[in-house]
């Protein structure tokens, strides 16, 4: 945090690194299921790679990125999207956005198959399949480059709703959103 952002006050810097090292250390323990042995290791906790806290708050920081440089804020984007055709988008766009939209969709089912069978870990595995599912979604579309207002209306819509189950997730799992990382 101090070398990518030194422009932050010392009391935000050190909010946000405590921010990432809570979330790393709940995240490593929480992905397991209640009977498996752990043996902790910080440095992959710690890890913006692979099925860590780290990476899913660092995917969330990417798509408030989105909403920063478009201007535009999550809730403006999903009132908008109300009125968007949305047809012309179902074959070319492939199925990237329509899987990242269903399994944003999935988070209330596994609050509650997590909450039934008391795994935690079901919805941590959820948080970090989102997270690699968004990330995907950022790689193929261009959200801030697209150039037809439907799509990228309806790009900015999915990185928003995806933000949102992120966030959500997360704060169930006692784990923040850093504002940047």
């Amino acid at each position: 945090v101090d070398t990518r952002h030194p422009e932050l006050s010392d009391e935000e810097r050190t909010r946000i690194a405590i921010q990432i090292a809570v979330g790393a250390l709940r995240y490593f323990m929480l992905r397991f299921t209640r009977n498996t042995v752990i043996a902790f290791d910080f440095k992959d906790a710690l890890s913006f790679e692979g099925e860590t806290g780290p990476y899913v708050q660092y995917a969330i920081v990417r798509a408030a990125n989105i909403f920063r440089k478009a201007g535009t804020t999550e809730e403006a984007v999903l009132a908008a999207i109300a009125g968007l055709d949305l047809s012309a988008l179902s074959t070319e766009d492939g199925t990237s956005l329509w899987e990242t939209w269903l399994l944003a969709s999935r988070l209330t089912v596994l609050i509650e198959q997590a909450i039934a069978t008391a795994e935690p870990a079901y919805l941590a595995r959820y948080a970090f399949q989102l997270a690699q599912q968004f990330n995907n979604f950022y790689h193929r579309h261009h959200v801030l480059t697209e150039q037809d207002p439907n799509r990228r209306a309806f790009f900015l819509a999915t990185a928003a709703v995806a933000r949102l189950e992120m966030v959500r997730a997360l704060g169930y799992l006692g784990i923040e959103s850093p504002r940047v990382m």
